[in-house]
């Protein structure tokens, strides 16, 4: 489980990039220019200001930290027919939860 908000989040994702980034001597705009993004894009990105998940990527692979991505996307194991429509089941059950509250 990952603790805290979603802008203390941002700040230490953003604040390791910037590990990375300074780690390998490279500054914020040749990594944005190798990356294919804007300055204000790595900037963002780097202190949590927000950025896409586009961006995201194309910095993590140029600054070769693919297996943050490769951890974000693999399976260990697949769910089974039953696991997933039980899944959606639950999913959808919290939907109509959250919607009655509010009719309320």
């Amino acid at each position: 489980m990952v603790y805290g908000t979603k802008e203390e989040i941002l700040s230490r994702v953003g604040g390791a990039l910037k590990t990375c980034r300074l780690q390998q001597n490279i500054s914020q705009q040749v990594l944005a220019e190798r990356s294919g993004v804007s300055l204000n894009a790595v900037k963002n990105l780097e202190t949590g200001s927000g950025a896409t998940l586009g961006t995201f990527i194309l910095v993590c692979r140029t600054l070769g930290k693919d297996g943050w991505i490769d951890a974000l996307t693999r399976t260990n194991e697949e769910l089974s027919p039953i696991a997933y429509l039980e899944a959606l089941r639950k999913a959808n059950r919290r939907v109509r939860e959250r919607a009655s509250k509010r009719t309320h």
